[in-house]
């Protein structure tokens, strides 16, 4: 009974992934060549339709690589770190203990994170900017915003000429919470000029708004409001959180 009912179910498992390809085939306009080879044979011929052209073509696309990328975190939300631990145990490099500390501050494990990248911060690699962002981030998860601003102080004097929107904004963020509104405005003001995205603009709004300069920040929020409604699809996605703020605020 279990055969009988198991090879007819098989079949129309078979059948339906044909359906799929060859739907997605025309859709596509793909060569007339696709169409043979799927029906010619069933389940290899979809297998290798597949195989070339729609997990490549997946894989090439922002949003179901992030899908992917956020479903793999969902199930194994662990996983970098245990294979970060694993690498530096392996081998035990400044390298290696980045991406370890790297992992613990995604996760949001901060004070793991600090003790790792302060025991890298050692030697050749004492003002590493790399490892000396990752302090940073570590220290801001931790609210040690006077840290924060030492520590990117220490890596300008260092590296005078390294250039990091994230650190701007680290920095801005940092002496904000710390009450130094004034200077947080400038920093804000200077990194709506030129950040990745609208959460520059919508803090430089919101501080804007906090110190009673209404029309100001208004004029943030309908730039912002602009911006993302004539962005593309990913971009209006990427950018909800800030989007959402500013029409709150309008």
């Amino acid at each position: 009974m279990g055969k009988e009912f198991g090879v007819p179910l098989f079949a129309s498992l078979i059948l339906v992934l044909d359906l799929i390809c060859i739907g997605h085939a025309a859709w596509k306009r793909q060569p007339g060549l696709w169409y043979f080879v799927i029906v010619a044979l069933p389940f290899v011929g979809a297998t290798m339709y597949l195989l070339t052209e729609l997990l490549p073509r997946a894989r090439a696309n922002p949003v179901t690589r992030r899908a992917a990328a956020d479903l793999g975190r969902a199930v194994n939300p662990d996983k970098e770190i245990n294979a970060a631990r694993a690498a530096l145990e392996e081998l035990d490099t400044a390298e290696n203990r980045k991406r370890l500390a790297d992992a613990l501050v995604a996760r949001g494990r901060h004070a793991e994170a600090r003790d790792i990248y302060e025991t890298a911060l050692t030697g050749a690699h004492e003002d590493d900017p790399a490892l000396t962002m990752g302090l940073a981030r570590a220290l801001f998860g931790l609210e040690e915003y006077e840290a924060v601003r030492a520590t990117l102080d220490r890596l300008r004097e260092a590296w005078p000429d390294f250039q990091s929107p994230e650190g701007h904004m680290l920095y801005a963020r940092a002496i904000e919470a710390m009450g130094e509104v004034d200077r947080a405005l400038v920093e804000y003001e200077a990194l709506a000029g030129y950040f990745r995205g609208e959460e520059a603009r919508c803090r430089y709004g919101m501080l804007l708004l906090r110190m009673g300069r209404t029309e100001e920040a208004e004029a943030q929020f309908r730039m912002i409001v602009q911006s993302v409604d004539s962005g593309s699809q990913l971009y209006r996605k990427d950018q909800k959180t800030w989007y959402d703020m500013a029409k709150q605020q309008l």
